[in-house]
């Protein structure tokens, strides 16, 4: 073969070769897109945890430290509840910071700051309103919200429903203070209970023996709860003791036979029961002279009473004949208020208070259990038919 002849030859094999890898090539194009495309692969969204509720809780601050503590030292820590009050009493102003007040508490109650600290964190949004946050106890207020719970019943007790009754009478003592701009000439929580004396052996006399008796004994079982050299003499309350005294020498002065098992409770002698008849004769005197002009005329009610309770209250505040709230009821009418004013029993924690703001005296299920179980102590130390209604 010619030189020209073999280069012709490779030139048109090379040619072949190109074109064949072309059509191979084409071929194989061809298949792909005659194949149906598979699926785009799309990741599935990731559960995301719930967002933590807002929450404006600065335990760094002393109040707010305050409102905690006293939860924990009450709920968790069972400690008497007279003994709380009086070391939290204006500690708002006592301690610059929560940090202060948190160490002042552990020492006082001598509990390991190491552990109280924990306990408060733990405690920090019981009195939020928004939803319960993992690791965190239950907000009161959001309780059946979050976690499908309900507030069992209060049980009915007739001692408990006494106690509260002279309970609710000492706020509505507050009530007719603050309405009327009554002038306020020493302590307001001594006025309180005697207001709530009076109106008892005054106007309601077929519930004075059994409420003044019940809440005489509620105080001393408080204030025997603390050793007799920790009575605190701080604060705006007296210590429990002097409370109970001092009520049971104002029903002594409005009739030494009738309320002389309240005296009895008390210890008073004969001596100590004919200077509360002189005493206390005056201090009856001056509220009938004060609330004769606030009260109503005879046989009207006021048309700005108002009494609420909610499911978890409301076989509590209707046992008995007449029921406990057929008788605040009665009380708040016989007042001639200027303004709408309730008296609201609701499940919760707390105690019992009177608010200016909403015109409105709270009465929380905790605090009837409170009265309920200084019930039991009371059976134990009276013969049970003392405990009866008179």
């Amino acid at each position: 073969m010619k030189p020209y002849q073999k280069h012709l030859s490779l030139t048109l094999l090379a040619g072949s070769i190109g074109v064949a890898c072309s059509v191979a090539l084409l071929a194989v194009a061809s298949a792909q897109e005659a194949a149906p495309l598979p699926p785009p692969v799309v990741a599935e969204p990731k559960p995301q945890p719930p967002a933590t509720p807002q929450c404006e809780v600065d335990l760094r601050k002393a109040g707010q430290m305050k409102d905690k503590i006293s939860n924990v030292l009450i709920r968790a820590e069972h400690k008497p509840e007279s003994e709380v009050a009086a070391f939290l009493k204006d500690a708002e102003k006592r301690y610059a910071t929560g940090d202060d007040l948190l160490k002042a508490a552990a020492e006082h109650f001598k509990i390991d700051q190491k552990r109280l600290a924990p306990l408060v964190e733990h405690w920090r949004h019981i009195n939020c309103k928004h939803a319960a946050i993992p690791g965190y106890a239950v907000p009161d207020a959001g309780r059946e919200a979050t976690t499908g719970e309900t507030l069992s019943p209060v049980p009915v007790s007739v001692f408990a429903a006494d106690v509260t009754l002279h309970v609710v009478l000492h706020e509505l003592g507050h009530a007719v203070i603050r309405e009327f701009d009554l002038m306020v000439l020493g302590n307001e929580e001594t006025m309180a209970d005697a207001f709530a004396t009076h109106l008892l052996t005054e106007h309601f006399p077929e519930h004075a023996v059994s409420a003044i008796s019940a809440r005489v004994r509620s105080l001393m079982i408080e204030a025997n709860e603390v050793p007799r050299d920790r009575w605190t003499v701080r604060g705006e309350h007296d210590n429990d003791a002097r409370r109970a005294y001092q009520i049971a020498a104002l029903a002594i002065a409005a009739d030494k036979e009738k309320y002389a098992g309240v005296a009895e409770i008390v210890g008073m002698s004969k001596r100590d029961i004919d200077k509360a008849c002189d005493y206390g004769s005056d201090i009856h005197r001056a509220w009938r002279r004060t609330l004769s002009p606030l009260m109503m005329p005879a046989g009207k009610v006021s048309k700005e009473a108002r009494f609420r309770a909610d499911e978890s209250t409301r076989a509590f505040v209707d046992a008995g004949k007449p029921s406990l709230a057929s008788t605040i009821l009665s009380a708040l009418q016989r007042i001639d208020w200027h303004s709408q004013v309730t008296v609201d029993f609701v499940g919760g924690s707390g105690g019992a208070a009177w608010s200016r703001s909403k015109r409105t005296v709270t009465v929380n299920s905790e605090y009837l259990q409170r009265f309920i179980a200084q019930g039991v102590k009371a059976e134990a130390q009276v013969a049970p038919g003392d405990l009866d209604r008179r």
